[in-house]
């Protein structure tokens, strides 16, 4: 769900990755560009020789590897690299992308950043025709202002997004704001009943420490923070968001709900709940207060992902960040767009074994369209994730 469960599932979104910082840098450009090629040209078996320490550190030399034989197969050969304002522009033999990199004092690599990568010769139809080749159900759906389909496919299909359905818990914040004398600066102690387990940092917060109703929105989404997201349900009331989820995802699940009820509960309660009528599923929720849970309770396998989950179209969750376009906890964490190509980015995403989610708000200028890119993969074998990202961030690219 972004729910990224830290003890088995730390997704790694490598066509957007590396970004480590160091406080050495070399602003030599020449520096830079001669890294480039001895990146792109070295053996692949000593490629740990081109980075400091502290960068292998985080990222081991296998995924970086991974990483750039991704970008030479989709881009082919580096042939030229060009300054920009923000970096640099790599020029393969079939694309390009941007990038960032840190060369320190004794000519290590100490930072590296790719971005979403431009392919001379893409277009909707390859990249749709791929996703249709995935092993996997997925739906695709790119819209202008709301109103002009540029790249459908199962917009309409309702399947699991994880924590993108936060989307639906600030709408109905907003609603409440604007309606009630409910109010931003309102104060939330945190308890006990409503701390999860990551993705998030609230969880390592005490008991009883206050925190405003804007922090907790802004934690939600930027942080996808598990027990923010716990604690606005309660001050929004379920019943409230219920009334813009729709029947399926009724009763609306905590996120502490569905961790226990999926990877704690017995294998006959999880039916019940399944299987049982509305008033019947709100009692066994009240149950599941009573499981002992934790992160190490958490399986990196998919289950009951059909059964269990948050399920949205991207058609409706295109529909709900273009109404919350203008809501500045959605423009905190860019996704995998870029914010220094963009005037306005939003952003919502999710993921848990099984289920990869990214819905992105992109507007060029002030006075330009407003874009929504959403895409939503579902499968019950796992999912392949750099495919469906790389192939998300190229819709990205074709839009700027």
């Amino acid at each position: 769900m972004e729910l990224i469960l830290l003890k088995k599932i730390v997704l790694i979104f490598t066509l957007v990755i590396i970004l480590i910082f160091s406080g050495i840098i070399n602003a030599s450009i020449e520096t830079d560009k001669k890294m480039y090629h001895t990146l792109f040209n070295h053996d692949k078996e000593n490629i740990e020789e081109l980075f400091a320490q502290e960068f292998l550190n985080q990222v081991p030399a296998a995924t970086i590897n991974q990483i750039l034989t991704q970008y030479k197969n989709k881009l082919g050969d580096l042939k030229e690299i060009q300054s920009t304002d923000n970096g640099y522009r790599l020029i393969f033999s079939k694309g390009s992308a941007p990038s960032t990199i840190n060369v320190s004092s004794d000519n290590k690599i100490a930072g590296l950043w790719f971005g979403n990568m431009t392919l001379s010769e893409d277009d909707y139809n390859k990249i749709l025709t791929e996703f249709k080749n995935l092993e996997s159900e997925i739906s695709v759906y790119v819209i202008k202002n709301n109103e002009e389909a540029i790249l459908a496919l199962n917009e309409n299909k309702k399947m699991g997004v994880a924590s993108s359905f936060k989307l639906y818990v600030l709408k109905a914040l907003y609603e409440q704001i604007e309606s009630t004398n409910k109010s931003w600066n309102d104060i939330v102690e945190l308890n006990k009943k409503n701390m999860s387990i990551p993705s998030g940092i609230l969880q390592d917060w005490p008991i009883n420490s206050p925190i405003t109703v804007n922090s907790l929105a802004n934690l939600m989404i930027s942080r996808s923070d598990n027990t923010a997201t716990d604690h606005l349900i309660d001050f929004i009331g379920r019943g409230n968001i219920e009334k813009i989820s729709g029947k399926v995802n009724t009763p609306f699940l905590k996120t502490i709900e569905f961790f226990k009820l999926k990877h704690k509960a017995r294998s006959e309660l999880k039916k019940s709940y399944i299987n049982s009528e509305l008033e019947v599923k709100r009692e066994i929720l009240k149950d599941t207060d009573n499981l002992e849970f934790s992160v190490q309770d958490v399986s990196n396998e998919p289950i009951l992902i059909k059964e269990i989950e948050w399920f949205f179209s991207t058609k409706e969750l295109s529909k709900t960040i273009y109404e919350l376009r203008e809501a500045k906890e959605l423009q905190i964490n860019p996704g995998l767009a870029s914010k220094n190509n963009w005037y306005r980015v939003g952003y919502k995403g999710g993921s848990e074994a099984g289920v990869l989610q990214y819905t992105h708000l992109l507007q060029k200028t002030k006075e330009g369209p407003v874009f929504v890119v959403s895409v939503t993969a579902n499968n019950e074998n796992g999912l392949n994730t750099n495919k469906i990202t790389e192939l998300t961030s190229r819709l990205i690219s074709l839009l700027e």
